[in-house]
């Protein structure tokens, strides 16, 4: 299953509008049984999602889809994007998850989490999540030989034992070509703006 990866600027109170069916975080973690889908097993996990009517679970028989792509990859990525974010500041890719980006958040030398900003109706599967505190100012400052330090620290965290895939591994080439374009992104923003991340199916 493909994952789409766009990241955008824009200011908080512009989410909600932006995103209509979705909702905000609950102000305080709340604890909940949940089936784990692989292995059935009931376990209680604490979380900020809101509940939702019975109605907004997952479609019956919605899949996968198959899509023929005609013309550039790149124009097919924007004409996917929802019209607010297309609106914003934004950088569309492809296969980009917290599993990549944790790891460049300490690349730059910040220390925080992701935080998910709205929560999309279940049936819908997007994720959307705000950068930790920092992130933004340390990208837009980087110069080129700074950029050259994070990508090679980036790269070499992707390569350790904790996320390497069995014979594969990430150079700094790798590296820069993500963080190239999140650099150009984030010397957009403007005011109160905030990175962040949505994550589709």
């Amino acid at each position: 299953m493909a994952i789409y990866t766009t990241l955008f600027l824009c200011q908080p109170s512009e989410l909600p509008g932006g995103f209509p069916g979705w909702r905000g975080p609950l102000a305080q973690p709340i604890r909940r049984e949940v089936r784990n889908p692989f292995t059935g097993k009931v376990v209680v996990i604490e979380t900020r999602e809101p509940e939702w009517p019975a109605d907004a679970g997952p479609e019956q028989g919605k899949g996968p889809q198959v899509v023929a792509i005609k013309g550039s990859y790149k124009t097919y990525l924007e004409r996917r994007l929802p019209p607010f974010v297309r609106q914003c500041p934004h950088w569309a890719a492809k296969g980009l998850t917290e599993e990549e980006l944790d790891p460049l958040v300490e690349a730059v030398g910040v220390t925080g989490a992701f935080e998910c900003a709205l929560y999309s109706p279940p049936s819908s599967g997007g994720v959307l999540q705000q950068f930790p505190p920092g992130v933004l100012g340390r990208l837009s400052q980087l110069s080129p030989p700074q950029m050259e330090e994070v990508a090679t620290r980036w790269a070499a965290i992707m390569s350790g034992p904790d996320h390497i895939v069995p014979g594969e591994g990430w150079l700094p080439t790798d590296a820069m070509g993500i963080l190239k374009p999140l650099v150009e992104l984030a010397r957009k923003a403007t005011g109160d703006q905030q990175l962040y991340l949505l994550i589709e199916t």
